[in-house]
Formats: structure tokens, C-alpha cells, sequence
């Protein structure tokens, strides 16, 4: 009997938790996140763009992150190329992680390990925009158990439609049934889509990494709380 209350106390506390958890979403509601422990992590109010969400742990170890940019609905997105352009900006070695399928749209996930940081982001594209999720880190001690829990909160907030397939455009391929959830992987023609490609896989990397190689090397300074 005493084991049976101690249990449900223990889970009590577990659930009471879970619902304190604060989410935070998209200014556009698209997508939210939880946010991680305010005691470890400091919410920065107006990140630099083009980020549009960015917590800071407090021994400046670890950078937690939401950013957004334009690209056409239309254009494919090469996923090689996000990943090669992604490894080229953190000058290191990128491993592709296995996609997951949230609400109907694919989730490219990946992980960089360079000199200077170690960074997993995870990419969605939604109508004319792509959103980026990355979580780095910079020392010998990263915070693995948050990264993993924010990275695992993803939740996309509208489903995804199912329009009419579009065909590919390159001349004289065959056609390439696609969707506007799905990154297209599909060449358009007279586009270099691969280096567009490799500029979203960079896009916004060498922020993350400064700001990482700035807050450890700047002393005791640290972020307003």
C-alpha cells in the first residue's frame, strides 16, 4: 500500500511537470516548441533576424533556436545540397539523421560536428518558406538532454494539404509527382537549384556559431534574465 501512494505521488509530480512546461510558437503559428528549463536557459526577447526564437543557456555552452527564410513554393529543395552546404558552413562533417513526418510534412534532420561546434537542425518547408530548427553547442560538455528534448517538442500546428501534384520542369524529364509538405527534389530549369539548396543547408549557421564562440570567450557576461 505504501508503495502503491508512493508511486502515484511520484507520478503526481511527474504530470504536474509536464503541464508547467511553457510552449512557445511561431509569430505566424505554425510551428511551437517547448521551451527548456528557465533555470538553465535564458529566453533572449528579440534575437538577432533572422531568428525568430532563441534560448541561451546560462553557462553559454549551448545555443537553442528557431529561424525562418523565403523560398519559393515552387523551387525544389535538393536535400544533399542542404546537407553539403550545411557542412561547409561549420567547416566539419555533416551526418544525415532519419526524416520524420510530423502532421504530414517532412522533417529533414541532421547533425554537423566541426572545430568549432556541434550543431543538429532539422529543416521544414511549408507554401513559400523554410523553417529551421538548430540547436548547438560549443565545449566538451554538451547538453544533450536538452537539445534532445527540444528537438523532440517540434509539433507542426496545421496539417498539411495534398494539392495537386506538381510535374517536374527540367525539359524532357519525366514527370515528378511532388507535394507542397514534401521538398521537392526534382532540378527546375535554368535555376541552379543545387546551390540554392546549399545556401538554405548554410543559411543562418555562422550566426549560431558566433554567438556560441562569442559567449564562451567573452568572460563573465552574461545574458539579461
Amino acid at each position: 500500500m505504501k508503495t502503491s501512494l508512493a508511486l502515484a505521488i511520484v507520478a503526481v509530480f511527474a504530470l504536474s511537470g509536464i503541464a508547467h512546461a511553457q510552449t512557445w510558437t511561431t509569430p505566424d503559428g505554425f510551428l511551437s516548441v517547448s521551451e527548456p528549463d528557465s533555470e538553465t536557459f535564458v529566453n533572449v526577447p528579440s534575437p538577432p533576424e533572422p531568428m525568430v526564437g532563441l534560448w541561451i543557456s546560462r553557462d553559454e555552452s549551448t545555443k537553442l533556436c528557431v529561424v525562418t527564410t523565403d523560398y519559393p513554393a515552387n523551387l525544389a529543395l535538393i536535400q544533399s545540397a542542404v546537407e553539403e552546404g550545411f557542412a561547409e558552413e561549420i567547416g566539419g562533417e555533416v551526418t544525415r539523421l532519419p526524416t520524420k513526418q510530423i502532421a504530414g510534412y517532412d522533417v529533414w534532420m541532421m547533425n554537423a560536428k566541426g572545430m568549432s561546434a556541434d550543431i543538429n537542425q532539422l529543416i521544414i518547408r511549408h507554401e513559400g518558406t523554410v523553417y529551421k530548427i538548430m540547436a548547438g553547442s560549443f565545449g566538451e560538455n554538451p547538453n544533450d538532454q536538452a537539445i534532445n528534448q527540444f528537438i523532440d517538442s517540434l509539433v507542426i500546428n496545421e496539417a498539411a494539404k495534398t494539392p495537386e501534384p506538381m510535374a517536374a520542369t527540367t525539359p524532357g524529364a519525366p514527370n515528378s509527382l511532388t507535394t507542397e509538405n514534401t521538398p521537392k527534389k526534382n532540378l527546375g530549369s535554368g535555376i541552379d537549384l543545387h546551390n540554392l539548396s546549399k545556401k538554405i543547408g548554410g543559411f543562418a549557421v555562422l550566426l549560431v556559431i558566433g554567438l556560441l564562440i562569442y559567449l564562451v570567450t567573452r568572460g563573465k557576461n552574461k545574458p539579461a534574465s
